[in-house]
């Protein structure tokens, strides 16, 4: 009414001609469907009809795209290979054209204007070039254009992008302000009640009853307008279907207000399945589902179901299909750095491996016994090599920490604190009973594996004590374990439990001491639940392999004939106990030799791909699975378990 009544004062001192478009081009074909997805993949099939009846795809348009059914779009016309122009729903405010008009932006509009002509390279830049002219025309009444600079470039940031640039494509086009070619062929999709037109409601800063007294168009008038406008619209456009949805997931939609049956062929679709086999397949599996789910058949599934007889219905292959070696040594950064860890992953599991150290799906969390044990772990590495104050180092570590404790947490901080105490005193008592005087603690090794292939082995020991004597230097690994310790090294032949054997390699393969000699590999308990004091010191003894030359024995404990340091650890007139774990140099250096193989081989599977479903099994027990975090991944089958045969006495010593 606004205008309206503008147009009937200029009448009074202008000639005004008004020009209506009211051009009728026949009954539209209109089609309702059960849900967006068919009425998309019906649009779809249709534009291939179109394409092999000889119609150029470029005068094939579809309108009324918007941010919820792009989607759905994007993905049925990938489905029947349909290149299409789709609005990314990005902004425009980084392109160059934007950029170029908004540095050269002055009050004389056209001279901007032809600055930013020059910039245009191709139809997509002509399409943003021309939308910018039209926000540029809706000013015209400013004589200034310095003053609405700013309304401007908003209008023009709130312009979106389309997400992939195709010569050839069917394009998106808004019907209400788009000139339509007589030769295009239209698609006006989801033609339903407040979304196409976008109803206007009561809700501006002037109510309707207001408007209606300032003689400006109320709400109801506007939708009104509207609808008769989009009437007219629908009645121009040559070759136009129009489609729209019953349903949205449960709710129930409507059709257009603008609906007038007067303007359509109202038909029932039919889709043609001749046109996309990976469509067809997935509607056939939908099918198959209702039918499992519900009984419900229909023609289309005796059709698609007789036409696919070989679909593996129900069926599902967990195998790993692998990766291009250029992806993966760009996700590895052409390097690879293995540890205890990773190599324990990828023997218990390739596909483990996979997951967890090439796509990193192992999300770390902070948990107060990982906390607690990295506390143990860093005041244990100092409090052997210098005099500390241990309260002072005990609150710097507790309150220096990440992590935020409970109450109940604090309450047992306290019992820790005497716990971690009672640890430090006990080891310096066993430190009496070795002759080997120096000390590392937390010592980072790397070994070279392959230089060429930037392959590396990487480790950190958590102690170490050594000693030269003459020509040959002894030294013992120790590593602090707030669990259980395993120091079964029986399965080192299959690449895991290679804990121990690992430290000894990266001693032996490394030259942090010279002429080494392994004098022991050992696991220390650092937290346990022993009631007594006496059981408390005796499970902090050190569990592991020890040397069986009594000259190097008597070094690393000077009481080994029945040990105060070794747990298990007992000599006799006639020789060691049966229960005694000792391994002579050989053994030692067979080990050694053992790991470096099971790391090369590792190395090498990696750099080739192998990821497979692999869990080991060995005397019936799962190695692999127990812990494992991926499960709900990899779909394990019974028939990817990789049996072991147990190995027992590869040394002797264990029972």
């Amino acid at each position: 009414k606004f205008y309206l009544n503008i147009f009937s004062k200029l009448k009074e001192t202008n000639n005004i001609t008004e020009i209506y478009n009211e051009e009728d081009n026949g009954l539209k074909d209109l089609y309702g469907f059960n849900s967006i997805e068919e009425e998309i993949s019906f649009v779809a099939s249709s534009i291939c009809e179109l394409i092999k009846s000889g119609i150029d795809i470029n005068h094939i348009k579809i309108s009324n795209i918007n941010s919820s059914n792009a989607i759905i779009v994007k993905k049925v016309f990938k489905m029947f290979n349909i290149p299409i122009l789709l609005p990314s729903f990005n902004s425009v405010k980084g392109t160059r054209i934007v950029k170029v008009f908004k540095d050269n932006y002055n009050s004389n509009i056209n001279e901007t204007l032809d600055i930013v002509h020059n910039y245009v390279k191709s139809d997509n830049d002509l399409e943003l070039y021309n939308k910018i002219i039209g926000i540029v025309n809706s000013y015209y009444f400013i004589e200034d254009y310095n003053e609405v600079k700013d309304l401007i470039f908003s209008d023009i940031d709130n312009l979106k992008t389309y997400s992939i640039n195709y010569t050839n494509a069917v394009r998106e086009i808004d019907i209400e302000g788009e000139i339509v070619d007589s030769n295009d062929h239209v698609f006006l999709i989801n033609y339903n009640e407040g979304v196409f037109p976008i109803n206007n409601k009561d809700e501006d800063y002037l109510n309707d009853h207001i408007k209606s007294l300032l003689g400006i168009s109320t709400s109801y008038e506007l939708n009104s307008n509207n609808n008769k406008h989009i009437y007219n619209v629908i009645k121009r456009i040559n070759n136009l279907v129009v489609t729209y949805s019953k349903y949205d997931s449960l709710t129930e939609l409507y059709i257009s207000s603008s609906y007038d049956k007067d303007l359509f062929n109202e038909k029932e679709p039919v889709i043609n399945y001749s046109n996309s086999n990976i469509f067809n397949i997935n509607k056939l599996v939908s099918l198959m589902d209702e039918y499992k789910k519900y009984g419900s058949s229909s023609e289309e599934l005796f059709l698609l179901n007789n036409h696919y007889k070989n679909l593996n219905y129900l069926g599902y292959s967990n195998k790993y299909n692998g990766i291009p070696k250029e992806l993966l040594l760009k996700k590895l950064n052409n390097s690879l750095t293995l540890s205890y860890s990773s190599l324990e992953n990828y023997y218990e599991c390739g596909f483990k491996y996979y997951l967890s150290n090439v796509l990193y799906l192992n999300k770390f969390e902070d948990t107060f016994d990982i906390t607690i044990g990295n506390i143990f772990h860093h005041i244990l590495s100092k409090c052997f090599i210098s005099d500390i104050d241990f309260d002072k180092l005990w609150d710097y570590e507790i309150n220096h920490c990440k992590y935020e404790f409970n109450n109940m947490e604090k309450f047992f901080l306290i019992k820790l604190k005497s716990e971690l105490l009672l640890i430090i005193e006990t080891i310096k008592n066993q430190l009496k009973y070795t002759q080997l005087n120096k000390i590392m603690c937390e010592k980072e090794i790397i070994i070279d594996v392959n230089k060429d292939l930037h392959i590396k082995f990487k480790g950190y020991v958590d102690k170490i004590l050594y000693d030269e004597f003459g020509d040959e230097s002894i030294a013992v690994v120790i590593d602090y374990k707030t669990g259980n310790p395993n120091t079964n090294i029986n399965n080192s032949i299959y690449g895991l439990d290679m804990q121990l054997p690992i430290y000894m390699y990266l001693i032996k393969n490394s030259n942090i001491i010279k002429n080494v000699r392994i004098g022991g590999l050992y696991l220390q308990k650092i937290l346990n639940n022993s009631k007594t004091l006496e059981d408390k010191i005796n499970d902090l003894k050190l569990q592991g392999y020890s040397n069986s030359d009594i000259c190097v024995l008597e070094k690393v404990d000077s009481s080994y004939m029945d040990s105060n340091v070794i747990k298990s650890m007992k000599v006799s007139n006639n020789g060691f106990y049966a229960y005694s774990k000792v391994l002579s140099d050989s053994e030692f250096d067979y080990l050694s030799k053992l790991v470096s193989t099971k790391i090369k081989e590792c190395a090498n599977n990696i750099m080739d791909s192998k990821f497979d479903i692999d869990p080991k099994e060995i005397k019936g027990i799962n190695k692999s699975c127990k812990y494992c975090k991926y499960k709900d991944i990899c779909y394990m089958k019974n028939e990817d378990i990789i049996e072991l045969k147990e190995v027992e006495d590869m040394f002797g010593g264990d029972e």
